[in-house]
């Protein structure tokens, strides 16, 4: 989801905590009281001392998890580590007339774990637009969805909503409890079958919604399982509207019917492109895999002439999909929208050797001028990324335009209207970057948002800088961190998504504080060491469900240090940086003659201190003090510099280059 840079109360679920059978929560970590306890670290103040410094938290069942081979502590999987596999079969059918969408699904679940189940946990993502439903922020109300049949492996359930009953199924909010009649046992499967409808909200809701019932942008549209893991168990933090997701991976079949005439872009391969697409659309789409060239798959000359589809005798098309190896689905569909395509070449994914051929998708209404370069935008985002962090491993990029200012789907990004192209280019561009984080590397993002919305922010700016020659454009987002830094109103990052409150400092604490402290990690261990640390958690944890203790674990072995000063308090507290120089003393003889410069560490985060010294004779000369002079509390250092013979010290500064978000850079330079 995408935040510009420029530009709750907790209700228990008693019914989905407690137990009906054996099996609610995995071997090495027991049920939580609250999901508050796993979702949202608590830390105390973390000891320094002199020869190691301050020390990051980790979490009881994540020493757990290394103990029993699930995870380990160079920040790679485990030899024994698994997640669960769910895959879905989905036929749905939209009447745009009345924004009512009706499906049914046939879900398959693997259970993977070594723990037997005895019930299966389901998001109604929906249910956040019911009335009277707990919420983080203002939606509009629509009845949030209706479940009308559920069938595990051939037997219907009923519903109990007052109690926890072995064969039937319970919905509190936006969750729903499918209490099994025989525990699921380890390495056994499941068919979970069910029926549903619910109405679209329309523009304004988070992350969906439509125009004027003419143009749909729809998620969180089907019953999904949550996530079972190794450190939690079943994730059952409810779907506030605020926190965004935590998912399994699978393959999904997907048919979507709607009027002839609609377009539909989504997450997958279409698959019968011939019975949707007139012979003439469905060779521009062929010919756009052949060229560098934007094809204009869709034209407004086609939609006036009603080209777009084929026509049908019932007057609606089905439009089938397919997707292998993803966290989610989601679509966009409208009569209005022309469609542009093109290629990008991207570098081998599946070890054959050989680029991969990557089609690029925009869809948008013709009136919005600032998309007309979309399709461009797509392709270079996509090739930028997959050159860098991981080969993309998808057969397609769709960018569908709508009432969505920015959300990720895989393989599918929904961006506004926006009024001018480069913020286009850009909200394209992060949600782009989502591909890998977390669509690859499938997070906890409810729980922490930074590691999918603060890798992103990080590597969004590349891009953009790349795309508009704006070296410069990553201060954009460590300005808007700077300005709460070690303020009251800043929380941390390693909080709830839910608990920054819907807007307020969720995006500091999410996006930009993430982003420019992995920015200034690079000033501590090079880039290019923290591009590799990128690239490996891309590989290692790809498809799979990694914890924040693993991206620091893995961060500090690529890196051969020991980075807990780093971790903490930066993440865990509201620490801020402020280095500062207050005092140089010229010592020695003429000839032989050293610069003494007092440091000050005035804030609580440590830092290594970058010197630079600026000559009479125009010499400038560097020094780095490394961050552990600062390790047991000490508040003050001072270094000496040799000065050269006849020259006369002109000035001193800290970071020159503001690579270290220092809350007070006048404290920073020294003039005689």
């Amino acid at each position: 989801m995408y935040w510009s840079s420029r530009s709750i109360a907790w209700v228990l679920v008693p019914a989905f905590l407690g137990s009906c059978a054996t099996g609610t929560a995995p071997s090495s970590a027991p049920a939580p009281a609250s999901p508050i306890v796993s979702g949202d670290v608590g830390v105390g103040l973390g000891a320094a001392t002199a020869s190691r410094g301050p020390t990051a938290p980790s979490r009881a069942s994540f020493e757990t998890a290394i103990a029993e081979g699930t995870r380990t502590s160079a920040g790679v999987p485990g030899p024994d580590y698994w997640s669960q596999e769910v895959d879905y079969s989905i036929e749905a059918e939209l009447n745009p007339e009345t924004a009512v969408l009706e499906g049914r699904e046939t879900i398959t679940y693997r259970n993977r774990s070594p723990d037997p189940l005895d019930r299966v946990i389901l998001r109604l993502y929906q249910n956040l637009f019911a009335p009277g439903a707990e919420r983080t922020r203002t939606v509009p109300v629509t009845g949030g969805m209706t479940v009308d049949r559920v069938e595990v492996d051939g037997r219907v359930f009923p519903s109990r909503p007052d109690r926890p009953t072995r064969g039937a199924y319970l919905i509190d909010g936006t969750l729903m409890a499918v209490y099994l009649e025989e525990a699921l046992r380890p390495g056994g499967s499941l068919q979970l079958e069910v029926e549903w409808s619910f109405e679209v909200p329309p523009a304004g809701a988070p992350r969906q919604g439509h125009i004027e019932n003419g143009l749909f942008n729809i998620a969180q549209w089907y019953p999904q399982v949550a996530v079972y893991d190794d450190l939690e168990g079943w994730h059952i933090w409810p779907y506030l509207g605020n926190g965004e997701f935590y998912l399994e991976y699978g393959d999904f079949d997907v048919a979507i019917t709607v009027p002839e005439g609609w377009l539909v872009g989504a997450t997958g391969a279409l698959q019968n492109s011939g019975e949707v697409l007139t012979q003439e659309i469905a060779s521009r789409v062929e010919r756009a895999m052949t060229t560098d060239q934007v094809v204009r798959v869709v034209t407004e000359e086609d939609l006036d002439a009603g080209r777009a589809t084929v026509a049908s005798a019932g007057g609606t098309l089905t439009w089938r999909f397919r997707a292998e190896n993803v966290r989610d689905f989601a679509f966009a569909t409208s009569d209005q929208y022309v469609w542009d395509a093109s290629r990008a070449i991207t570098p081998d994914a599946d070890g054959d050797g050989e680029d991969e051929l990557v089609g690029v998708h925009a869809l948008y209404r013709p009136s919005v001028d600032s998309w007309t370069d979309a399709a461009e935008y797509i392709r270079h985002a996509v090739t930028f990324h997959a050159e860098r962090w991981h080969p993309y491993p998808w057969p397609q990029m769709t960018g569908a335009e709508g009432p969505v200012d920015g959300m990720e789907y895989p393989m599918l990004t929904f961006v506004s209207a926006f009024p001018e192209p480069r913020m286009v280019y850009e909200v394209l561009n992060h949600e782009i970057g989502h591909m890998w984080y977390p669509m690859m590397v499938g997070s906890n993002e409810s729980s922490y948002p930074w590691m999918d919305e603060g890798l992103t922010t990080y590597i969004e700016a590349y891009a953009t800088a790349d795309y508009w020659d704006d070296p410069e454009y990553w201060r954009n987002d460590q300005g808007a961190y700077l300005i709460v830094a070690g303020l009251e109103a800043e929380t941390p990052i390693m909080r709830h998504a839910d608990l920054h409150g819907p807007y307020g400092t969720y995006g500091q604490a999410a996006y930009w504080k993430p982003a420019t402290l992995l920015r200034a990690l690079e000033g501590v261990i090079g880039r290019e060491a923290v591009w590799a640390a990128l690239r490996d958690y891309s590989e290692s944890w790809q498809y799979g469900h990694p914890a924040p203790e693993d991206f620091f674990n893995l961060v500090e072995a690529t890196a051969a240090q020991d980075l807990d000063w780093f971790w903490y308090p930066f993440w865990y507290e509201t620490a801020a940086l402020d280095q500062a120089i207050t005092g140089v003393r010229i010592t020695g003889s003429s000839g032989d003659r050293e610069a003494e410069i007092t440091l000050a560490n005035l804030g609580d985060a440590l830092m290594p201190v970058s010197l630079a010294l600026q000559l009479s004779d125009g010499t400038a000369l560097s020094q780095t003090v490394p961050v552990q002079v600062w390790f047991g509390g000490a508040g003050r250092h001072t270094v000496g510099v040799d000065l050269p013979p006849g020259a006369e010290l002109e000035a001193v500064e800290i970071d020159p280059e503001a690579l270290f978000p220092d809350v007070n850079r006048e404290n920073n330079v020294w003039q005689p």
